[in-house]
């Protein structure tokens, strides 16, 4: 059963709960899908908050979609090459995305989010789609010349503002085949489809949970399809959108105070 979740502030007071069709809320007790225990209150007024959980980390993947155009050098690993981007890199759907001096070439990813929905550690493949939470649309921006620059990935995918998400985690979905596409200022960018990951959803989330525990809240994004490295600049505007998870929209805009590396 297709279920949207979001997380509202009412009256001071932080809520997870329930997207109805007519934009209202169900709200949920808890505070983690965990322990969520759906209550018959419904509410009108509220702020939505543009991020729908609190992740401890958000875990990359790249190099996972078979019609990836690969740069001259590159060649597809034999496992998806991973990497961690801080909560800090979090925005929502219209915050704008804030380009630092450090960075001169600057591009967007479309991705599939995965959150997950409860503490999850060495989990075999076939029990994954129990610990997901749901999804949601990302937008992985990257440092693309400092990223060529450190070889290693950490600098050029984490400064603050680099991971706008949508609003509203859609769990009860088959992640397996849906579609994805960008805009850059209304112009077509990537398009592609899941179909064509590499290593899927469930392999993924089994995979990292070797890796680390992955906890409640957690993301993993999960790759982008062929286009990636498009290059956007201050004023441009960026679309993400995802079959069924719907879209998010964000401008990028130059960072004013003083840099000093």
């Amino acid at each position: 059963m297709l279920k949207r979740y979001t997380r509202i502030q009412q009256e001071g007071k932080t809520y997870y709960g329930l997207l109805n069709q007519d934009g209202t809320v169900q709200i949920l007790e808890g505070n983690s899908p965990e322990n969520f225990r759906e209550t018959k209150v419904i509410v009108k007024d509220f702020k939505q908050l543009s991020i729908p959980c609190a992740p401890s980390k958000i875990v990359g993947t790249g190099l996972n979609y078979k019609d990836v155009v690969l740069k001259p050098g590159e060649s597809l690993p034999a496992k998806p090459k991973l990497f961690i981007k801080p909560p800090t890199a979090l925005i929502g759907d219209g915050d704008q995305v804030m380009q630092p001096p450090m960075v001169k070439d600057l591009s967007c990813e479309v991705e599939l989010a995965v959150v997950i929905g409860k503490k999850c550690k060495c989990v075999p493949e076939g029990e994954a789609e129990n610990y997901i939470w749901g999804y949601t649309v990302a937008n992985d921006m990257t440092a693309s010349d400092l990223q060529a620059e450190d070889t290693l990935w950490g600098r050029a995918k984490s400064f603050d503002t680099f991971l706008p998400v949508g609003s509203v985690i859609v769990s009860g979905i088959d992640p397996s085949q849906l579609e994805l596409c960008s805009k850059i200022n209304g112009k077509p960018g990537q398009k592609g489809n899941t179909k064509d990951l590499i290593k899927g959803v469930y392999w993924l989330v089994s995979y990292i949970s070797h890796v680390m525990t992955l906890l409640p809240g957690d993301m993993i994004i999960t790759g982008t399809p062929s286009g990636y490295g498009i290059k956007v600049k201050p004023g441009d505007c960026m679309e993400m959108e995802i079959q069924r998870l719907g879209k998010i929209s964000n401008k990028v805009a130059a960072v004013e105070t003083p840099y000093y590396f």
